[in-house]
């Protein structure tokens, strides 16, 4: 079950029915069959006024199909279209699902993909693990960039003036301990030598994170990928798993 979704306040605010939609969608990427109004409505907390409201505009506007035989909702080819011209713009010839599908039949770990949000390495989508222990996060989760496995393999395609820039506005804020700019850079230029991050127990005591940049991605949409797990597992498997990933990527995206 999904809990209600926190759009905040002020300028980091969201129109509740702007972020209603994309949480309509998302809810189908979840569950990939048609659905009921009172379905949604309780996977998503909604009042199931204002969701068959919401759904109605969406039929509308030629974003949702409505079957009036069994009065369920589904995603209509529009999004797969739009989906579709994206994909192929951001990377080419490449198959983001199949490489994940790949890596996780492979590796079997936690397999997450990340894009860089500001100040955040942000998990736009994930296939969780095989094993009875695994990392266990939903899609959305944000980690700070200066402090995670995902934000130290994003930042390291930055250039060092752009990261002494982040590393003052993360300092700036106030909100946590102090950033070292040659700690970070030290860290990085390991990222930069081993063509991976690894992070263990980092973030998130006894997990951690396998992460690699994806190939020909334009510079301001960034996107790795991820292999998360158990310290112990990940640090074993290193190796195989660094191995099996470089693979995988070379096979769907081609060598850098």
């Amino acid at each position: 079950m999904r809990t209600t979704p926190s759009y905040g306040t002020g300028e980091t605010s969201v129109v509740k029915s702007v972020g209603r939609v994309f949480e309509v969608l998302e809810v189908f990427n979840e569950v990939r069959k048609p659905m009921l109004a009172i379905e949604i409505a309780k996977r998503l907390r909604y009042p199931p006024s204002s969701t068959a409201a919401l759904l109605k505009s969406m039929v509308k506007l030629g974003y949702l199909s409505f079957d009036w035989h069994d009065r369920r909702y589904f995603p209509t080819i529009r999004i797969a279209i739009i989906s579709e011209y994206l994909h192929g713009a951001l990377f080419g010839h490449g198959s983001l699902m199949a490489l994940m599908g790949d890596l996780h039949s492979l590796i079997g770990e936690t397999v997450i993909l990340g894009v860089r949000k500001d100040l955040e390495a942000q998990y736009v989508h994930i296939i969780p693990g095989i094993y009875p222990i695994m990392l266990n996060v939903p899609p959305g989760t944000v980690r700070p960039l200066h402090r995670s496995g995902m934000g130290w393999a994003l930042l390291s395609q930055c250039e060092d003036v752009e990261i002494r820039a982040i590393v003052d506005r993360v300092n700036g804020a106030g909100h946590e301990k102090p950033v070292d700019y040659r700690k970070l850079m030290a860290i990085l230029k390991e990222v930069r030598k081993l063509g991976y991050a690894r992070s263990y127990g980092t973030y998130v005591a006894g997990s951690g994170l396998i992460a690699m940049n994806l190939p020909g991605t334009p510079a301001d949409r960034r996107v790795a990928i991820g292999a998360g797990g158990p310290v112990d597992r990940l640090q074993s498997r290193e190796r195989e798993i660094v191995r099996l990933m470089r693979a995988a990527i070379d096979r769907h995206f081609g060598k850098v």
